[in-house]
Parts: C-alpha cells; sequence; structure tokens
C-alpha cells in the first residue's frame, strides 16, 4: 500500500481529488491479493497500451478511446481493481500518456453511474459552476483541457434506477459513446454481462460497448468477498 501523503505533491493532489474511496486510498496490484495472477497480468496489457500513449486521444488508432469494462459477479473485487488501476495511472504514468501537462485538474476520477445521474441531475435543475465543469468533464467536453478527465473509472452499471422514460439508458450512451469519440478511455464495472447488456440497454448500446471495451471477467480466487 503506498502513502499518499509522501507522494509528490503534484501526484498526491491527483489521489487526492479523484474521488477515490477513503478504503482503496492508496492500493496497489500487491494489495489485491484475491485477484489470480494471470487475470492481473491480462489487465496490465490494456493498462500498458494507455502508458505507451496508444489510449488516450490515439488518433487515426483502433485502440483510440478503447476502454476496460470489468464485469463480474457481486463482491469479487471489480471495483477495488478499477480504483487499483487508477491509482497506478496517477501515480506512475509519465504526463505524455495521459495527453496533457501538470496543469491537469483531474487526470482520472471515479463515481458511480448513479452519481453521473445525480450530477445530471443538478445541472438540470439548480446548476453551479463546479458541478457544470465536472459534467462536462467527465464527457471530456469542457472547454479547458485541464478540467477534461483522461481515464474515468464508471461503478455499478446496472443497479440505477430506471424510469419509464428510459433517459438513464441514453444517458448511459451518451456519457460512453462521447467519451470514446473524444479518445478519452473508460473504465465500468458491472454485474451484468456484456451479451445481456441488449436487454437492458439495448441493441445499439451492447453492440456499441463491444467496440468500445475491452472486456474483463473477474472471478476472485475466494468467490464473494464480502461473505
Amino acid at each position: 500500500m503506498i502513502d499518499v501523503k509522501a507522494l509528490p505533491v503534484r501526484r498526491r493532489t491527483w489521489m487526492q481529488t479523484a474521488n477515490i474511496p477513503r478504503a482503496r486510498l492508496g492500493w496497489e496490484f500487491e494489495d489485491c491479493k484475491d485477484v489470480h495472477a494471470e487475470d492481473l497480468e491480462k489487465l496490465k496489457v490494456w493498462i500498458e497500451q494507455v502508458r505507451k500513449g496508444n489510449v488516450i486521444r490515439a488518433d487515426g488508432k483502433r485502440s483510440c478511446g478503447k476502454g476496460l469494462l470489468i464485469s463480474g459477479e457481486p463482491g469479487n473485487g471489480k471495483t477495488t481493481l478499477a480504483l487499483t488501476v487508477i491509482q497506478e495511472m496517477l501515480r506512475t504514468f509519465p504526463l505524455e500518456s495521459f495527453d496533457g501537462s501538470m496543469t491537469m485538474v483531474r487526470p482520472c476520477y471515479f463515481l458511480t453511474f448513479n452519481d453521473v445521474l445525480d450530477l445530471k441531475g443538478k445541472t438540470m435543475d439548480d446548476p453551479s459552476p463546479d458541478d457544470e465543469v465536472l459534467f462536462s468533464g467527465l464527457l471530456g467536453d469542457c472547454k479547458d483541457d485541464a478540467y477534461n478527465i483522461r481515464v474515468l473509472v464508471v461503478d455499478d452499471i446496472g443497479k440505477e434506477h430506471m424510469s419509464t422514460s428510459g433517459w438513464q439508458k441514453n444517458m448511459l450512451h451518451h456519457l460512453l459513446r462521447t467519451r470514446f469519440n473524444n479518445g478519452l478511455p473508460t473504465v465500468v464495472t458491472t454485474n451484468i454481462k456484456l451479451d445481456a447488456w441488449d436487454t437492458l440497454y439495448g441493441t445499439a448500446t451492447e453492440s456499441f460497448a463491444m467496440e468500445a471495451f475491452a472486456h474483463f471477467i473477474l472471478k476472485s480466487t475466494r468467490g464473494d468477498l464480502r461473505r
């Protein structure tokens, strides 16, 4: 486990503003003891592609904007693994990997899909400048590029309440598609298998997800870690 307070100032600030839950702040891959070693190695292949500049705003490359979809049964450590991924990036990636400079405010950020929906609701009902900048940054559409989030974790897709209007489905597609089109990868965690996305989110979103993500099925060495 990394002592976040001992990191260089800018790296420490990035970690502290990434909305990482305190219980997982400072985690590194060595702390993910319930993930099969071969699964970690597969995951690191995607991370290395991001590090080499083949994903974030990698214009013209098939891997441009390609994110990571971590699916699996509840309690198998999907969220912890996703948080560890972005902390590895924040601590170790060269600035070139983020296609940015030291002025970046939030190179990586974590939130649940319900948080995304709540934030969107705020920007529609009673917008504040901070909320509008954050939401624009989630999409990668902020005019000030320092606020555009290079790697976003969207946790717990599939647990949101579905309204009869279906705007949650549209919001998910809009978020993921906009980030992908902007060359910005998203790390998604979900209990929903990819081949079941058409039932919940529609055929178009399932088809898009097959293009936009490297799919990683996580099963811990001990099953449900919450039991």
